[in-house]
């Protein structure tokens, strides 16, 4: 749950659903300079009727952190732009720095980066798993390691991809050999994995975090 005030200074909990909804109604606004319609948020969400995003949307307006504009197009409120909402991360990146031999400290941050944007295209197709198992490490990913998957995006032969294999979900990097799709691990120890019914990718792996 996120918690933000209403500019009635009452706590509202935003379920995750609802949050997604109001961060894409924002990036809509952004990037296209107008507000997204029922219709839109419909086929961004993959959802065939609108009253399932209308229902969402209802309970944000009723709550004050979206509005109807005269067309009907959702409008985002700039009332959740306050101290209840954690700010982007944004850290300087000095660099580089050799992994070999030492050199010369650089003191000069070379620039300042948000670290959601750096890692996150596109916020309302992205999520994060958590890593179970050693098929992957090969690859440098290793057990409860968090890789940030994007949904949506078109995968090509060599991503490494949340799969879908015959109902099984599992992390591994998508191959092609003489036109037939499977997937592959990044550890000598398991077999190369095809699919008896259906192959299916569910997101496509933008990075990997570690914390040590």
């Amino acid at each position: 749950m996120v918690y933000v005030r209403t500019p009635t200074s009452m706590k509202v909990a935003l379920t995750p659903h609802q949050r997604t909804l109001l961060n894409f109604v924002r990036e809509f606004q952004i990037k296209r300079g107008y507000s997204p319609s029922l219709s839109d948020l419909a086929v961004a969400f993959g959802v065939r009727s609108k009253n399932a995003v209308a229902k969402v949307v209802r309970v944000l307006t009723k709550t004050g952190f979206l509005e109807k504009d005269p067309r009907g197009r959702i409008k985002f409120t700039e009332m959740t732009e306050n101290d209840d909402v954690p700010p982007a991360l944004t850290l300087p990146l000095f660099g580089p720095i050799a992994a070999g031999f030492a050199a010369p400290v650089e003191e000069q941050a070379e620039e300042m980066v948000t670290l959601d944007q750096y890692l996150v295209r596109d916020r309302t197709k992205t999520f994060l798993l958590r890593v179970k198992g050693d098929s992957m490490i090969d690859a440098g990913i290793f057990e409860r390691d968090l890789v940030i998957v994007e949904r949506g995006k078109e995968p090509k032969p060599g991503d490494i991809v949340v799969g879908i294999l015959d109902g099984e979900f599992t992390l591994k990097r998508l191959k092609r050999d003489k036109g037939k799709y499977y997937l592959q691990a990044e550890n000598p120890a398991y077999p190369d994995m095809y699919a008896l019914e259906e192959l299916q990718v569910a997101g496509v792996v933008r990075a990997t975090v570690r914390r040590y």
